[in-house]
């Protein structure tokens, strides 16, 4: 997996907004980790568990198809919570 970064500074806000916005959620839902992994895995994501929880917590940033991945399974797993 190659977690650096390419973009533009533009870019890079949008994709730390996005990340904003899965932790905010991540943390507010009661979907453990490893579910969410497992579903963000099952989606075609190449991200380990211990590379998710870095990026969730502002340690690692993830090329821009991982993160859309992230984001669908965090938000899919969270409308199940509803």
């Amino acid at each position: 997996m190659n977690a650096d970064w390419t973009g533009g500074p533009d870019k890079l806000l949008e994709a730390d907004q996005q990340r904003k916005d899965v932790a905010r959620r991540f943390r507010n839902t009661q979907v453990p980790m490893i579910k969410l992994w497992t579903y963000y895995y099952g989606l075609g994501g190449d991200a380990d568990e211990m590379s998710l929880d870095a990026y969730l917590n502002e340690a690692l940033h993830l090329p821009a198809a991982q993160v859309g991945l992230i984001a669908t399974a965090m938000r899919e797993l969270s409308e199940g919570e509803d």
